[in-house]
């Protein structure tokens, strides 16, 4: 009822339920290469490299850095050839800086927020002195949702909206700076909460247009309704074990806001983090639906072959890629009826009033649970199972079946650089042999598992995972052992 009124989740390109690296930043074309070549070579598979603000020159947003990056899109064509997909950041602060074509238009055109004698606001991002695109005008939105193709014809798959609560270096906009709600004036106390909301909405309808596939868009802000045009993550969060435990709960509620397609920035944004943090971190985050590894400037390096256990690391990402049919299906499946992927233990257990109380632990759509460790120095937790339930262990590119648990509380062994899954009596779980890449996995050479007397059929949703045909009953089959 809720998205009914808010509107619905988007559907995403296949390549985007891959794992994406990122990092504040790649300062030339040279380190995005080899990155790129080292996540390759170490056979760790990938799908996407983000790039952060040091890709445009000066930090002038739908501009490209020639003389650290070459030339525009040179890059992203050559990693194209190699199976990597490009997503770029884009932040509203258009640089003041006359003769700069996106300045000049929007000063002719009078599309940026203004103050109440009526100048033109300014106040400071990372280009220095910056004016504020006014995107409660339709207007303004057509004409920023055009300037998306600046970037698709670099070759770009998906834009990474940052900076958009908005954000600003000289104190935050004045509650009395003028914008415009649709038809009718409106200030800046009015336009706070949803002024990302309304620049994901810009960029969406753009990339619709002048790109034609399924549009991949991620906001940093966002509001009611923001779904229906992007991605989400819980934003800059930290490298401590304290915000790991909190991403469980964090998408549960998202997933509970309508926003089925989330994430977190895998390992933390800010400080450093260790090894045993960032292999925990994505042994749950192969389960969430946008799997990106990102951290700032100034901080330790997060690339996973960066540590010493790099066999381990390969082996946790590359379980995404095994489970990647279930994850798609169930994603897709969600978005189309409308339901949820993450579920909560007392969405299915409502009669179980410790389900209720569980925070840790969530259902992958209705057939798999997780729950993830999220403690420092241990080789295992407590889990709670509102049924019966079988487990099923990840480790070194095969599915090992565990032990079966009784209703109740059990403590389970789940070594570091090993992934679980529980599932429930009666239901089946596909798994691919996975690949280096999306592409590269075979969605039809699938090994069923199940366990109990009577077996369920599954439904398995499966598109081409990119254009408009994606109407469920043409896409699902039903898979039975």
């Amino acid at each position: 009822d809720y998205t009914y009124l808010t509107g619905r989740t988007p559907l995403p390109q296949l390549y985007t339920l891959g794992y994406h690296q990122s990092r504040w930043g790649y300062e030339t074309s040279a380190e995005i290469r080899a990155v790129a070549d080292k996540y390759r070579a170490l056979k760790i598979p990938i799908d996407t490299i983000h790039l952060d603000i040091d890709y445009m020159d000066g930090y002038r947003v739908f501009t490209w850095n020639e003389k650290d990056f070459g030339r525009p899109g040179e890059v992203i064509a050559d990693l194209k050839k190699k199976g990597f997909k490009i997503v770029t950041i884009i932040d509203p602060g258009v640089k003041l800086d006359p003769g700069y074509d996106m300045y000049d238009e929007g000063m002719e055109q009078g599309y940026f927020a203004k103050t109440p004698e009526g100048d033109t606001y300014v106040n400071a991002v990372w280009p220095g002195d910056a004016v504020y695109p006014d995107f409660g005008n339709p207007k303004v939105r057509q004409w920023w949702g055009e300037k998306q193709k600046y970037l698709v014809d670099l070759g770009v798959r998906g834009v990474w909206n940052d900076m958009n609560e908005p954000a600003s270096f000289r104190g935050e906009l004045p509650e009395d700076v003028v914008f415009t709600d649709e038809d009718r004036p409106c200030d800046h106390g009015q336009m706070h909460n949803v002024y990302g909301h309304l620049m994901a909405k810009a960029t969406y309808e753009g990339l619709k247009k002048q790109d034609g596939r399924r549009p991949f868009v991620i906001t940093r802000a966002c509001y009611a309704g923001s779904q229906k045009y992007t991605t989400v993550w819980t934003g800059d969060n930290q490298s401590l074990w304290s915000h790991l435990q909190m991403a469980v709960p964090q998408l549960c509620n998202l997933g509970l806001s309508g926003m089925a397609f989330a994430g977190t920035d895998v390992g933390g944004f800010g400080a450093d983090a260790t090894e045993d943090l960032v292999l925990r971190w994505l042994e749950f985050a192969v389960f969430t639906p946008l799997l990106r590894n990102h951290s700032a400037r100034g901080t330790r390096r997060q690339e996973v072959y960066r540590f010493s256990h790099v066999e381990k690391f390969a082996d946790v990402i590359g379980v995404r890629y095994q489970i990647l049919p279930y994850i798609y299906s169930e994603y897709m499946k969600a978005a189309l009826r409308n339901t949820m992927m993450f579920n909560p233990l007392s969405f299915l257990y409502g009669e179980d009033a410790m389900a209720g109380q569980v925070e840790d632990q969530l259902f992958i759509g209705e057939n798999v649970m997780v729950a993830p460790v999220c403690e420092q120095n241990v080789t295992g937790r407590v889990v709670y199972f509102p049924e019966r339930m079988k487990q099923l262990i990840f480790k070194n590119g095969i599915v090992e079946e565990g032990e079966v648990y009784e209703k109740g509380f059990s403590y389970v062994e789940m070594p570091m650089g090993t992934v679980h899954v529980f599932l429930r009596e009666g239901y089946l779980f596909p798994v691919a042999k996975g690949g280096k890449c999306v592409e590269d996995v075979d969605f039809e050479d699938l090994t069923l598992y199940s366990f109990g007397e009577e077996i369920k059929p599954y439904e398995y949703y499966l598109d081409d995972g990119e254009t408009k045909d994606f109407a469920l009953e043409s896409h699902i089959r039903m898979l039975s052992c």
